[in-house]
């Protein structure tokens, strides 16, 4: 069965459901492919691997037929390009402020005339040459998916323009850190994080352009759905992984008989 692509999807109106890896392990690629997930962001930002790990990771996303995205440390043309010729289908752009860093972030995601990004035919996301260049430049400019996350109260105030950059496809609410930008850092029920993150997405809504979001537990998401959220993160491999086993330890200590 061959991989599907996001930015089709997302395109289609579907809503798709992934999480975060914060671990270089192939294994916990291939795990979070094989129990349903429809997509992965292998994080260079907030991990400890660098982006020189991502391909193995990226492998392993193709081995289970899960999609992968890379968040990339900075707007930067050299990772970016390192990103998508892994093989990702997209690339996440942290903090991004302005309509300028939006558009500096399509042009590296892009071949001319719509980018800069350097163009070799032997990466291995044209498969080392065996792909014809022209087959390849056809799947990229369909399929690469450019996402830029709006983590700040500038990025806010900015996303008129930032919206308006022809090649962004997804919004991507940093929700974390838009409440330290905030004032109200870690405090993802306060009224007025929930009133700007309402806020961007019917803004986002309207303009067309897709939403994304990251929430630590699922139980919170259906409404942002409802709302129109599409790209949708929860939780981390980390996390899930520290929730399973507490779970488990907790049905193991019940079966221990207590000691009067």
């Amino acid at each position: 069965m061959p991989k599907p692509q996001l930015k089709p999807q997302l395109q289609d109106g579907q809503v798709l459901i992934g999480t975060w890896l914060n671990a270089a392990s192939p294994e916990q690629v291939e795990t979070i492919g094989y129990a349903g997930f429809d997509f992965v962001i292998l994080d260079t930002e907030h991990s400890s691997y660098d982006l020189a790990s991502c391909e193995n990771l990226v492998r392993a996303a193709d081995a289970a037929k899960i999609p992968s995205l890379i968040r990339v440390m900075a707007n930067d043309p050299v990772h970016v390009a390192k990103a998508l010729e892994y093989g990702a289908q997209g690339i996440v752009v942290p903090h991004v402020s302005s309509g300028q860093e939006a558009e500096n972030t399509v042009r590296n995601a892009h071949f001319a005339p719509r980018g800069h990004r350097g163009a070799a035919p032997t990466i291995r996301a044209a498969h080392y040459g065996q792909l014809s260049w022209n087959d390849y430049l056809a799947y990229a400019a369909k399929n690469t998916l450019t996402v830029v996350q709006i983590e700040g109260a500038d990025g806010v105030t900015n996303l008129g323009e930032i919206m308006a950059v022809e090649g962004v496809d997804v919004i991507f609410i940093g929700t974390f850190d838009l409440s330290d930008s905030l004032g109200i850092s870690g405090q993802l029920d306060h009224p007025l994080l929930l009133e700007t993150v309402g806020d961007v997405v019917q803004q986002a809504r309207a303009n067309n352009v897709a939403v994304g979001m990251w929430m630590p537990t699922p139980d919170k998401l259906g409404p942002w759905i409802e709302k129109g959220v599409q790209l949708v993160t929860v939780a981390s491999n980390d996390m899930i992984f520290g929730s399973g086993c507490s779970t488990y330890l907790d049905q193991v200590r019940k079966q221990i008989p207590s000691i009067e």
